[in-house]
């Protein structure tokens, strides 16, 4: 646990506010707007979440363009796609599937497109059919290596290609970068569920150290649309970890305030239980069998990222900790 206190309490606060300033000026396209918010997942940018992705899946033809499918992909991890909808992703993801990658013997500009990739990642592995991924893995395969390894992309961008290649499941196995760069996007994916966490309390510490740092230190205004997403929701995940931590839950819930869930989602809840996502994590509320029955057969959700991503969904909306939270709880009473 990273202590958030006194000077660099401060500080810190200065750094989100100045974090939130740059998405307003920076986020100029709709891809980038989803982006950030199924990131940070939060009652003011959530309205707007849904309403882009709802505009997506009314395109059709040549409008369901590779922003258009990477936004539905979004959509589809956070749970806001319905079944109409799920539909014409498929059908993005299939027309995309068969695009060309490479054009005069360059690479399409879709190719360098870190936070569309993992849109499309993302996407495809929600809707699990087993047919369309292998699909889509076969698509990514031809050029996401290259795109990982080039010159021109940063840290932050190969994070999310390795998160991408992670969700499909190729045989590429692009490892994350481990530079204290790329401390807060290392957090920021693991709030999202698409790392998971090593259990070791001290590299945690240290890259909580770290984003604290990155977030004091550097100006926060020289930071794109993307990165700047990215840097805000590890501060959160930050701050939200110090204060539950130091068992302050009604400033934590003040922090992470309260989002809408969908249906799907509110069901889930109940289904599970708010004791049993208070006391217990993921892992043993999938161990439970009564419930892990109920979840497969009513849901489609079985052990794996998917369940892992809707819990975690259900449990920063309702204001729950995290299941690294819990077992940091656990570790201190020992």
């Amino acid at each position: 646990m990273v202590p958030v206190s006194t000077t660099s309490d401060f500080l810190l606060a200065d750094a989100r506010a100045a974090l939130r300033r740059r998405l307003t000026v920076s986020c100029r396209t709709e891809l980038s707007r989803a982006f950030a918010a199924w990131l940070l997942r939060e009652p003011e940018t959530d309205a707007e979440f849904a309403s882009l992705v709802s505009e997506a899946a009314t395109r059709e033809g040549a409008q369901q363009d590779f922003q258009t499918v990477a936004i539905l992909g979004f959509g589809a991890d956070a749970g806001l796609l319905g079944a109409a909808q799920i539909e014409v992703l498929k059908k993005g993801l299939r027309r995309q599937a068969g695009r060309q990658v490479v054009i005069d013997g360059l690479p399409v500009a879709f190719c360098s497109d870190a936070v569309g990739i993992l849109g499309i990642a993302l996407g495809a592995k929600a809707i699990a059919d087993a047919d369309l991924l292998g699909r889509v893995v076969q698509w990514a395969s031809k050029f996401l290596k290259n795109s990982y390894d080039t010159e021109h992309a940063e840290d932050w961008q190969r994070s999310l290609f390795a998160a991408a290649d992670q969700q499909l499941g190729t045989s590429l196995n692009l490892p994350f970068p481990k530079s204290a760069a790329t401390a807060d996007v290392r957090t920021a994916l693991e709030a999202r569920g698409l790392i998971e966490s090593s259990g070791d309390n001290q590299a945690g510490e240290a890259d909580g150290a770290q984003i604290v740092r990155l977030a004091i230190r550097e100006p926060q205004n020289e930071l794109n649309c993307d990165r700047a997403a990215l840097r805000l929701a590890a501060v959160e995940s930050v701050i939200r970890a110090a204060t539950c931590f130091s068992g302050g839950t009604k400033a934590a819930r003040a922090v992470k305030r309260s989002s809408p869930l969908s249906s799907r989602d509110l069901q889930i809840h109940d289904l599970v239980g708010g004791e049993r996502f208070r006391s217990l994590t993921n892992a043993e509320i999938m161990k439970q069998t009564s419930v892990k029955k109920r979840l497969r057969l009513d849901f489609g959700l079985g052990p794996g990222d998917a369940a892992k991503r809707c819990l975690d969904r259900i449990r920063d909306a309702k204001g729950y900790a995290l299941s690294r939270e819990i077992a940091k709880k656990r570790a201190t009473r020992k």
